[in-house]
């Protein structure tokens, strides 16, 4: 691991929460904060985090997980109102080969408008192909085993 995350003690989203890091918080509480990326894609792209560490998705209590969707929501609409923006990206990366950099667990809240030069729907279908249903059967029996 890297500064960027893992053990609390070495994790600047914990270090943020702590005040020895600096923010700009849109919302904080005794359990979830969500402050203006440092590095954003697009302007007032967000994190939501728990302010308990968890590592990633796979870790993150069901509470904390519910509470961090919750604030997002809030922030959502809160683009939506006071940027304008035309629609919400809400994503999270768990692991290295998915793009996970900082290991506590995290949201990213994108604020989208229309010709706004990243285009991830052209990209998924390019990427992507039509499954079969017998593909998707057998790909949902192996999801599924026990």
């Amino acid at each position: 691991m890297n500064d960027l995350g893992g053990h609390p003690d070495n994790c600047i989203f914990c270090r943020i929460l702590d005040g020895k890091e600096e923010a700009t918080f849109l919302y904080r509480n005794s359990r979830v904060s969500a402050f203006l990326d440092i590095h954003p894609l697009f302007e007032g792209h967000t994190l939501v985090i728990p302010n308990d560490h968890y590592v990633d998705i796979s870790d993150v209590s069901e509470e904390s997980l519910g509470e961090v969707m919750k604030v997002a929501q809030e922030v959502s609409n809160l683009m939506r109102k006071n940027l304008g923006a035309e629609g919400i990206n809400i994503m999270h990366a768990t692991g290295r080969p998915a793009g996970q950099t900082i290991y506590h667990f995290h949201v990213h809240v994108l604020p989208r408008r229309t010709g706004d030069d990243v285009e991830f729907q052209s990209w998924w279908f390019s990427r992507s192909h039509k499954a079969s249903r017998e593909e998707l059967e057998n790909l949902a029996g192996k999801l599924l085993r026990k």
